[in-house]
């Protein structure tokens, strides 16, 4: 049980919270913390306890994997549910809407490595719904320490390797148009390359310095007409039309790499 405040600096029984928040979301809080051995973790803090189950149950099953972040504990005070995960020295691969312009061949490596993750995710029946720059961790803009994470509005699909139905939405400029807003709500028709979109996003945000507003307009400004084919076709608005898997991404990808 916690015996200090919420907001930080709490002691859980087998945890300490810091001071300072790392980051935070719509309903979540974001903080470094300390186990019983004194080593460094990180614990989210999610509002709503079930929403936090819901998070945890779908990344406890996934493998340990170099590119997604690990979970390591759950554990529920009050209405509240923490989510214990591995610690990373990286910070965020950038903001939503402006950033910096990458190297084509760093700014690729950097995408391919998120798609190796999101291969495995999806290869566990589950869609991610909201890659970002913003949900993306690297160290000293080297490619190997790419880790995806937040699985907050993560998915697992049926039967046809599909989600149907309402969803708690993902971030603007980087959310497929199979993921609908309308009076407030989400509804969604996706599959894996709805994921496969919003890393294309994220490419061209690594390319451009910008987050994608106008996809066509954002890809016009690639001078590689190769690459720029190839993310056109990641992007189109015919999920049919799309590269139907991270694989095939990365092998159309690999050539500018």
């Amino acid at each position: 049980m916690k015996n200090s405040g919420h907001k930080g600096g709490a002691t859980f029984e087998k945890y300490t919270l810091d001071q300072q928040t790392l980051g935070k979301g719509a309903t979540s809080l974001v903080f470094l913390g300390l186990n019983q051995r004194n080593e460094r973790v990180v614990i989210k803090k999610v509002d709503s306890r079930r929403e936090a189950e819901q998070e945890s149950d779908i990344l406890r099953s996934l493998p340990v994997h170099k590119h997604i972040i690990t979970w390591l504990d759950f554990f529920e005070d009050e209405h509240e549910g923490y989510i214990v995960l591995e610690y990373h020295e990286g910070g965020k691969l950038g903001h939503f809407k402006k950033g910096i312009i990458h190297d084509q061949k760093l700014a690729v490596q950097i995408t391919i490595n998120i798609l190796k993750g999101l291969r495995v995710i999806h290869q566990h029946g589950i869609l991610h719904c909201d890659i970002t720059p913003h949900n993306i961790l690297i160290c000293n803009d080297d490619p190997q320490t790419v880790k995806i994470i937040d699985f907050g509005s993560a998915v697992r699909t049926n039967d046809s390797d599909e989600y149907i139905g309402n969803h708690r939405g993902a971030t603007r400029w980087y959310r497929p148009p199979e993921l609908k807003k309308q009076n407030h709500i989400f509804t969604a028709n996706l599959n894996y390359c709805s994921d496969v979109y919003s890393a294309a996003c994220v490419c061209l945000y690594l390319l451009t310095g910008f987050a994608p507003y106008r996809k066509k307009q954002a890809c016009i400004q690639i001078p590689n007409q190769k690459l720029q084919k190839v993310l056109r076709k990641a992007i189109r608005k015919n999920k049919l039309k799309r590269y139907q898997s991270a694989q095939e991404f990365i092998e159309a990808l690999l050539p500018f790499s």
